[in-house]
C-alpha cells in the first residue's frame, strides 16, 4: 500500500451507530489480515466513542490471528482464570457454559453474575474488554453493556456529590456474595493474603477527559464508609439508576462476532437467558489499561 493510501481506511469498512448512546458494528473487514494504519485508528476510535464495538464476519479466525488483532487495541495481560485457557495461548482465555469446577462439578457461571467492569481487583484493570463468539445457542446469552459515562452525566446533582470522591475496595470477591460464589473463586479469596485494591468509584478516562461510575459488585468489600453488606446494596440501587434503557445495549451473538468493550467507561454483564444444553463458548481477551483516577 502506498503512503498516501496508509491515511485512508479500508473502503470496505463500514461502521454502523446502533444507539444514540451506545454501540457500533463494523462490517466490510478481514481481521485475519494486516490491516492499516488508519483502519486500527478508525477501529479504536470508535471502540473508545461507542463504549462498545461489534466486528462482525470473523468465524475463520484461529488463535494467532485472533489475538493479533486483539494486540491492535493495545498490550494484552494475563487473565484472571488461569483455569480455562486457549491451548498454546495463555493471554486467551475460554468462558463457557460446560466448565468444571476443581470438584468436577459444573461451574457456577450464572450464579453470581452481576452488572460489572473486569479485574477491579488489580493495580491496572484492563482497559478493553473483547469477546469472541466461538459457538452461540440459537437465541439468548447476550453480553449487555451499560455506557457507564453517558449514565453519570444523567444522575442527579446530588448523586453525583455522593459518589464523586468515594473509593472502592476491591478483591476476588466480596465476603457479602460468598455464599453463592464459584467456590474456586471463593477458597482463593480466602488463601489470599493480598490486601483489597482501593480505587474511584468514579473514574476519569484517560483519554476522553470524561467521567464514568466504575465498579465490580461482587469484588467490591465496601465503598467508603460502608459494611459489606452496606456496600452490596448502595451498589445495586447505584446500579438500578445507571443501567437505563437507553444506555444500554444487549449484543446478541452470531458466531465469529468480536464484541470489544471499553472497560474505563461502560460495566457489562452477562446473559443466561439460553438453553443451557446448547453450547456457550467465547474467548476472551485483556488489553492492559492504566491506574484508575
Amino acid at each position: 500500500m502506498s503512503a498516501a493510501l496508509s491515511h485512508t481506511p479500508v473502503p470496505s469498512m463500514h461502521i454502523a451507530k446502533v444507539k444514540e448512546h451506545i454501540g457500533a458494528i463494523v462490517t466490510g473487514i478481514d481481521l485475519a489480515r494486516p490491516l492499516d494504519s488508519a483502519t486500527r485508528k478508525a477501529l479504536y476510535d470508535a471502540a473508545v466513542d461507542n463504549v462498545v464495538l461489534v466486528i462482525r464476519g470473523q468465524a475463520h479466525l484461529n488463535p494467532g490471528q485472533l489475538q493479533a488483532a486483539g494486540e491492535m487495541f493495545g498490550e494484552l495481560m494475563e487473565d484472571q482464570n488461569r483455569r480455562y485457557l486457549v491451548d498454546g495461548y495463555p493471554l486467551i482465555s475460554v468462558l463457557d457454559n460446560r466448565h468444571l469446577d476443581s470438584k468436577g462439578q459444573p461451574a457456577k457461571v450464572g450464579a453470581n453474575a452481576t452488572w460489572h467492569t473486569d479485574h477491579t481487583n488489580q493495580e491496572f484493570p484492563p482497559k478493553f474488554t473483547m469477546l469472541y463468539a466461538v459457538e452461540v445457542p440459537d437465541k439468548g446469552g447476550a453480553t449487555s453493556v451499560c455506557n457507564s459515562r453517558s449514565a453519570y452525566e444523567a444522575l442527579p446533582g446530588a448523586v453525583k456529590a455522593k459518589i464523586d470522591g468515594a473509593k472502592t475496595a476491591n478483591t476476588l470477591i466480596s465476603s457479602a456474595r460468598m455464599k453463592n460464589g464459584n467456590p474456586d473463586v471463593v477458597k482463593a479469596q480466602l488463601e489470599s493474603k493480598k490486601p483489597p485494591m482501593v480505587h474511584p468509584l468514579v473514574r476519569t478516562h484517560p483519554e476522553t477527559g470524561t467521567k464514568a461510575v466504575w465498579f465490580h459488585k461482587s469484588k467490591t468489600e465496601t465503598v467508603t464508609g460502608m459494611s459489606p453488606e452496606e456496600t452490596q446494596d448502595f451498589l445495586q440501587d447505584l446500579t438500578d439508576r445507571i443501567t437505563q434503557p437507553q444506555f444500554c445495549y444487549a449484543h446478541e451473538y452470531q458466531k465469529g462476532d468480536l464484541l470489544i468493550i471499553d472497560d474505563r467507561a461502560s460495566l457489562h454483564k452477562a446473559g443466561f437467558d439460553y438453553d443451557h444444553s446448547q453450547h456457550r463458548r467465547l474467548y476472551r481477551m485483556l488489553v492492559r489499561g492504566d491506574r484508575p483516577c
